[in-house]
C-alpha cells in the first residue's frame, strides 16, 4: 500500500489541477462537474479503499482551500462517496473487464447524482445557506450525466495508478 501512496497523491493533485483549471470555468446549464469527487470515485470503483479515502480528502481539502464552500464539506462528501464506491468495487460489481460495461458507469453517475444533494444538505446542517441558490436537481443531472461519461476513462486511470506499487521486483 505504501508504494501506491505516492502515485496516488500526485494523481489526486493532477486530477484537483484538471478541476480547478478545466472544469472550474466550464459551466452546464450553470452547474460545475465536480472532477474531484469523481476521482475518488474512481479509486473505489477500482477497489482501492484506503486509496479512495485518501483521494476523497486530499481533493476535497485542497478544492476547499480554492472555493468559499464549508471548509472541509467536499473532503466529507468525496470521502464518503469513494468509500460507498470502494464496497462495490470491492466485490468486483464494478470491474471493468469482467462486469457488464455499463455498470461502472452507472455507479459513477448514481454517485454524480446522489453527491449534490447531500453536499447541500451538509452545508444546510453547516448553516450555510448559500449552497441552495441554484437549482439542486440541475446539478444532481449535470454531474450524473458527466460522471456516466467520464467513468470508463478515469476508472481505468486509477487502476493503473492503483496496481503501480503491486508486484515490484524486490
Amino acid at each position: 500500500m505504501r508504494r501506491q501512496l505516492l502515485p496516488a497523491a500526485i494523481a489526486t493533485l493532477f486530477a484537483l489541477a484538471i478541476q480547478l483549471v478545466v472544469f472550474s470555468g466550464l459551466r452546464f446549464a450553470g452547474v460545475v462537474i465536480m472532477f474531484v469527487w469523481l476521482w475518488p470515485v474512481a479509486m473505489g470503483i477500482a477497489g482501492y479503499t484506503y486509496l479512495s479515502l485518501l483521494a476523497g480528502l486530499g481533493a476535497g481539502v485542497f478544492f476547499d482551500l480554492h472555493s468559499v464552500t464549508p471548509f472541509g464539506l467536499t473532503a466529507a462528501v468525496g470521502m464518503l462517496l469513494g468509500y460507498a464506491a470502494s464496497r462495490l468495487g470491492r466485490e468486483g460489481v464494478g470491474d471493468l473487464d469482467s462486469a457488464a460495461w455499463w455498470v461502472a458507469p452507472v455507479i459513477a453517475a448514481s454517485a454524480g447524482f446522489v453527491a449534490p444533494l447531500g453536499y447541500t444538505l451538509a452545508g444546510f446542517f453547516a448553516l450555510d445557506f448559500q449552497l441552495w441558490r441554484g437549482s439542486v436537481l440541475a446539478m444532481m443531472v449535470v454531474n450524473a450525466t458527466a460522471f456516466f461519461i467520464l467513468a470508463r476513462p478515469v476508472v481505468r486511470v486509477a487502476r493503473s495508478i492503483g496496481r503501480l506499487g503491486e508486484g515490484v521486483i524486490r
